[in-house]
């Protein structure tokens, strides 16, 4: 994996002055460790994240999380293969936090991942307390996920009102009710399904989601959805958001010459989504809520 050493003197100098770091070390040695300790600081990199531009945040969970990907894969348009990566990889890359490797594809640079990945508390900045005690907290609900990627991805959903108390686990003062939906609406998965009943003029629906990449495997997919009125969740790459994947639970209506027509649940309306922008699909086991007309 890519390391601070591995990275060009003037790429170290760059990203310790955007890191805060005024005067940069004249010895390239001094700097990249200079670099590689503000990168593997507690807190450091995830504070970082936290204020990048819209759609950096996410494909840095997702390498992190995943391993390097092409970016082709990350924004849905190609690049020329040297020299600065298009937005918003830039601004990451500026930073130190990813970089290029020799296979071409996008890293996360690994003094970064460490230090995105390691949650030890720094104790020091706590003051002890004159003497034991707890404190009970009024919640409407208790959010627990399968990894600390998914639920990164919940808190972004700032409606669902969730704050992380665990690496897994977040609490929100709204109702179960209430935080599922926001979390749906937002392209959220949930691990509990809607139920479906069985009914003689129509047929129960499969119980297992099926997923799809690529043009000819979504188009057959989408196809599928659109015959068996069943709702879809797409990765979308939509050009407004500069390249950004966005999250979309859709009741599909039609689908001809690769673009899906159907509701979107983020968007609470009609919107179509084409093939080429999708860089994955899930079909659903639950059926359309909204249909055409």
């Amino acid at each position: 994996m890519p390391d601070v050493a591995g990275l060009g003197a003037d790429a170290v100098r760059e990203a310790l002055r955007l890191l805060g770091e005024r005067e940069a070390p004249a010895n390239a040695r001094q700097a990249a460790r200079a670099l590689r300790e503000t990168l593997v600081a507690p807190g450091m990199v995830r504070a970082l994240i936290e204020r990048a531009p819209p759609g950096a945040r996410d494909m840095f969970v997702r390498l992190s999380q995943r391993g390097p990907a092409a970016v082709e894969d990350l924004l849905g348009r190609g690049w020329w293969g040297h020299g600065a990566l298009p937005p918003p990889l830039d601004w990451l890359q500026r930073r130190a936090l990813v970089t290029v490797g020799a296979d071409g594809l996008v890293h996360v640079v690994d003094e970064a991942r460490r230090g995105f990945l390691d949650l030890s508390l720094d104790l020091t900045t706590v003051p002890a307390p004159a003497a034991e005690a707890l404190r009970i907290e009024r919640v409407g609900c208790v959010v627990v996920a399968s990894s600390p990627a998914a639920l990164d991805r919940a808190l972004t959903v700032a409606v669902a009102g969730l704050r992380g108390v665990a690496p897994t686990v977040a609490v929100s003062e709204r109702s179960a009710g209430a935080v599922s939906a926001a979390l749906r609406a937002a392209g959220v998965w949930l691990a509990e399904e809607p139920a479906v009943t069985a009914a003689p003029a129509a047929p129960a629906l499969p119980s297992m989601a099926e997923d799809a990449v690529g043009p000819r495997a979504l188009r057959a997919l989408l196809a599928r959805a659109v015959e068996e009125e069943r709702q879809v969740r797409l990765r979308y790459f939509a050009s407004s958001r500069g390249g950004a994947p966005t999250e979309r639970v859709v009741d599909p209506w039609s689908f001809e010459d690769d673009l899906l027509l159907g509701y979107c649940h983020l968007r609470a309306g009609e919107r179509t989504f084409a093939v080429d922008r999708i860089g994955h699909a899930r079909l659903l086991p639950s059926a359309v809520e909204h249909r055409a007309g």
